[in-house]
């Protein structure tokens, strides 16, 4: 019984552990969340470095490329297929999971929500990620996507005065799924859930 325990102890700490490292960190870099204080709702925006980083590849083009070439080996036509949603996935996958999560949570009876083109919103969120690491899932090895990602908020009127601004956050999925897109997905929502909790508390 004594060594069950122990054993049960150590799976604990080590996913406490796992768990504490995937966690994201939101680090003011310009502003203050004292300059948002109260704000509750923001048009959101969001946009990606033009030299995206892929870890591994010289660029994003070399990514695709050569990750369409691994597809296309498995089963024809898939590789042209994944270079084809590449991008339309962010609009029709990775935002909406973003603005979904993040909306869904509140804290008691507060709640800050995003939404795009909101044209009367005082204050404009910008999500700006400047690297996706997609993972991998097969049968030898499994691996959760990772983003890196910053936020920026100003007063919709002054796109140019940064009221709160953070350090590049690092974001990971949860559970690695088969599916690479999938797994890029559950990180936005991750990022979206992590982020509406810092402001919530914070703000």
């Amino acid at each position: 019984m004594e060594f069950s325990n122990r054993k049960l102890i150590s799976v604990i700490l080590f996913m406490t552990i796992v768990m504490t490292a995937h966690a994201q960190i939101f680090k003011t870099d310009l502003g203050s969340l004292e300059s948002i204080y109260g704000v509750e709702r923001y048009n959101i925006i969001f946009e990606y470095a033009e030299n995206l980083e892929i870890p591994k590849y010289s660029s994003e083009e070399a990514f695709l490329e050569m990750h369409a070439r691994k597809k296309d080996k498995k089963e024809s036509g898939t590789g042209e297929t994944f270079k084809n949603h590449w991008f339309s996935n962010r609009e029709k996958l990775f935002e909406p999971k973003f603005i979904q999560e993040f909306n869904f949570f509140n804290l008691k009876e507060k709640q800050v929500t995003v939404a795009r083109n909101v044209s009367d919103a005082e204050y404009t969120m910008v999500v700006r990620t400047s690297l996706i690491d997609i993972g991998n899932s097969n049968f030898f090895f499994k691996k959760d996507a990772r983003l890196e990602v910053t936020i920026q908020i100003y007063k919709s009127d002054a796109p140019n005065e940064i009221l709160y601004a953070t350090e590049m956050v690092d974001v990971h999925s949860r559970g690695a799924s088969k599916d690479d897109y999938d797994r890029i997905m559950s990180a936005y929502a991750e990022l979206g859930r992590g982020l509406s909790k810092h402001l919530s508390r914070k703000t």
